[in-house]
């Protein structure tokens, strides 16, 4: 019986270490940060990145690219495995689509083999929570075709609600326009951000200071959380830990009992969300549907 090997990529975000621990296979996801060029070697420190974001450097990303990908499917492959890959969402990475390519051109040579690439339509925490329950259906035993058929069926049931501290960071990243940004800075607005239904980031509200936006978080929590299909749920930061914990002592106080987890928004999304993001992922009822008008000038990362 061939093993079943589950892999993802950067812009899947989880507890320090967990991937490694549980011998998940990332793929790299190239990006720049003030000029300086980082694969998948040595990496700077959360701190040491959000650092020099807040000091103005800039920050861009690139997808996974199809030689990245074969390259390590081959490897799988070669060890008797099947390979289940959860990749970040089709609207806002051209990564799948370059990976779907990859699968393809290696089951020509390993007709035994199985692949299956599913676009997560979602990102960090939410991408990571999906590698978790491929995890536990594998450890149950299902196949790579049972495993992939039940994420693509439910992938609609994983939230991320998230706000960003400084909108001139996503007008640098090239995701909101100079105006959008300098409004919404004197202002004081907080744009909540949801995925819609095309895996795409999108407005769902927009409230005034952190303190409200704090709240309209842990609202949509209470509204679209289903606490017996998580084991934890996951909060999110662009090195503010002291935000976070803000936020899971509101979400703790609004569903007694539940187990919050943290980690640091990761490079990818953070190259973009910048320093101070917050944001929570969770399994739960369908995602909106009205979210679906992209918020003006708000692009995805290609």
């Amino acid at each position: 019986m061939r093993k079943l090997a589950i892999t993802t990529d950067m812009a899947a975000d989880m507890p320090e270490g967990f991937f490694a621990d549980h011998g998940v296979t990332v793929l790299p996801m190239p990006f720049s940060l003030d000029g300086k060029d980082y694969f998948d070697g040595e990496l700077p420190g959360y701190a040491e990145f959000y650092s020099a974001m807040r000091g103005g450097a800039s920050a861009s990303t690139s997808q996974t690219s199809g030689y990245a990908a074969m390259k390590e499917f081959e490897r799988l492959l070669e060890e008797g495995c099947d390979i289940l890959h959860i990749s970040f969402s089709s609207g806002m990475s051209g990564s799948y689509a370059n990976v779907c390519a990859a699968a393809g051109e290696l089951l020509v040579k390993y007709r035994g083999g199985r692949i299956r690439v599913v676009d997560s339509l979602s990102g960090c925490g939410g991408q990571g929570l999906m590698v978790y329950d491929a995890l536990k259906m594998r450890d149950k035993g299902m196949s790579v075709d049972e495993i992939a058929d039940k994420l693509e069926a439910d992938r609609m049931n994983y939230h991320h609600f998230f706000i960003v501290e400084d909108l001139s960071t996503l007008y640098r990243g090239g995701r909101l326009s100079r105006l959008e940004a300098a409004v919404g800075t004197v202002l004081g607005i907080k744009p909540l951000l949801e995925l819609n239904h095309y895996g795409k980031i999108m407005p769902l509200l927009k409230v005034m200071g952190k303190k409200k936006a704090l709240t309209a978080i842990t609202e949509q929590v209470v509204k679209f959380c289903k606490p017996e299909l998580n084991d934890f749920i996951l909060v999110e930061h662009g090195d503010d830990i002291a935000g976070a914990e803000q936020l899971a002592d509101k979400i703790r106080a609004a569903l007694p009992g539940t187990e919050i987890k943290f980690c640091n928004v990761g490079y990818l999304v953070g190259a973009h969300a910048g320093p101070g993001a917050l944001a929570v992922f969770f399994v739960g009822a369908e995602r909106p549907r009205f979210i679906n008008v992209p918020i003006p000038g708000l692009k995805t990362a290609k």
